[in-house]
């Protein structure tokens, strides 16, 4: 059962940071601010005496214990809300650790980029180990997580960070054929297609508007990605008017990505039209090689059609395919998630992203919550992704992380020397600018050198998209018209 956790503080507006920092060791706890009555009461008081701010957390009923931190006030207003915010966080994190006895592997972190924290601290002359040491230090991360980070950044580092006017192109599909029970994205299901016509012609317009802006800036095409959703749910005659309305974009990028994504929309007329158009890299995603899982989570593949789709793209000449498993499907087991390790060494990807299931209040998997693995096994799924990576020779490369993770884990994508995705380190670490089409891209504006990072994002709605397109291309043309 769900405990209910009440806390007392004078700083409510970090009421949501605090429980986030609860749902480390209770990820389904119930939060309750400035309230009385639960199962755990948490009292948060707080004094500055002498520059030195101290933060006490105190906390009764179910739990109890007493834990104080303190650190000292910076004359910087900005900085000292980042502190102010990162002390009270590291005090209720440490009660929680004392009163449960657990070592969660990232430790107080919460955020989902914790390689901008490595980052950080080389900004302030320190070297990538001292980085990597302080961030473990101050926010408890465990080692290996912490030497995963150092790994991360120093390969990021070899790719070269993109030019003020690079620019990253994304166009989404917003269709699949059927939906995954762990998807949260508001997709539709392509059904009898009668959506997808005219969703073509909006975003032929807005690749077409899109372009022009690109142009009148002076920027550069870095790299293009074709995502969703699904893009292959798509026809083949349709995929080609999509790639052929971005192809003046494509012919000048340094990557080209085409998500195949799900094995059972993939025939070969689709590869060659997105071969043709000068895709270099694609993915095809199984998820698990076990068909009862697959249709468990709504996948609606086989494992014989996954095998047929790599062969397929093989034969027709991709050299550089990715494969996405994810960690801790339901009614799976660290030998099923092995099996599934061994069964993708077969087909050889070039590039291999291990997700840690993360359930969403949107998704349809809290009805499969009984049979989903607890967190120490699926620690043992992620682990095991990481070592058959090694040994296949690939690098970590990116890695994100989100609430309601199984285990409080990661997602992390590894590669072979050479075959790294831009767009998903410019994504991740948010060091580029995207024009992004679509229903519910979002075009994002940065400026890393000022840390500004300003958004503009379409509409998510499928119909709502079609209907106000001009609008789309608007909000893109206020982005970057706006003097910074």
């Amino acid at each position: 059962m769900a405990l209910t956790v009440s806390i007392e503080t004078p700083t409510p507006q970090f009421a949501n940071d605090l429980a986030d920092v609860v749902r480390i060791f209770w990820g389904d706890a119930a939060f309750r601010v400035n309230e009385s009555g639960g199962d755990v009461m948490i009292r948060h008081t707080e004094s500055v005496q002498n520059g030195v701010r101290v933060c006490r957390m105190e906390m009764s009923g179910a739990y109890s214990g007493v834990m104080e931190k303190g650190r000292e006030v910076s004359e910087d207003s900005l900085l000292e809300k980042r502190y102010h915010k990162r002390l009270i966080k590291q005090a209720l994190y440490d009660i929680m650790k004392q009163v449960t006895g657990r070592t969660p592997p990232w430790g107080s972190l919460t955020g989902i980029r914790p390689t901008r924290l490595l980052y950080e601290g080389m900004s302030r002359g320190l070297t990538l180990d001292q980085a990597r040491d302080e961030t473990k230090e101050i926010f408890d991360i465990l080692p290996e997580k912490a030497d995963l980070l150092s790994q991360i950044v120093s390969v990021q580092m070899s790719m070269g960070e993109p030019g003020s006017q690079d620019v990253d192109l994304y166009v989404g599909i917003p269709f699949c054929v059927s939906r995954c029970a762990y998807c949260s994205f508001l997709s539709g299901e392509v059904g009898k297609g009668k959506q997808l016509p005219p969703y073509v012609d909006a975003l032929e317009r807005e690749i077409a508007g899109t372009l022009s802006l690109l142009k009148e800036k002076g920027l550069k095409p870095r790299a293009f990605y074709m995502g969703g959703g699904t893009p292959t749910s798509l026809s083949a005659k349709l995929l080609d008017r999509v790639l052929s309305a971005a192809q003046p974009f494509i012919d000048q990028a340094k990557e080209v990505t085409v998500e195949a994504g799900r094995p059972d929309t993939i025939d070969e007329d689709k590869l060659l039209v997105i071969r043709d158009h000068g895709a270099t890299r694609i993915s095809v995603n199984p998820q698990t090689m076990h068909d009862e899982t697959l249709v468990r989570i709504g996948r609606k593949h086989t494992t014989a059609q996954t095998e047929t789709a790599y062969a397929l793209a093989r034969k027709i000449g991709f050299h550089h395919i990715n494969m996405d498993l994810i960690a801790g499907l339901p009614g799976e087991n660290l030998d099923m998630f092995l099996q599934t390790l061994e069964w993708s060494r077969s087909l050889a990807p070039e590039s291999l992203t291990v997700h840690t299931l993360s359930i969403k209040r949107s998704s349809l998997l809290h009805l499969w919550e009984a049979e989903l693995p607890d967190g120490n096994m699926v620690a043992a799924m992620v682990d095991a992704g990481r070592e058959e990576a090694a040994n296949r020779g690939m690098r970590p490369y990116y890695l994100y992380r989100q609430k309601h993770m199984a285990g409080n884990l990661e997602n992390v994508g590894y590669a072979l020397p050479g075959h790294e995705c831009l767009y998903n380190v410019d994504m991740m670490e948010e060091t580029g600018h995207v024009l992004a089409v679509g229903s519910g891209a979002i075009s994002k504006r940065v400026n890393p050198a000022i840390g500004r990072i300003e958004r503009a994002p379409n509409v998510s709605e499928i119909q709502h998209y079609i209907d106000r397109t001009d609008e789309m291309l608007e909000r893109k043309r206020k982005l970057w018209t706006e003097e910074w």
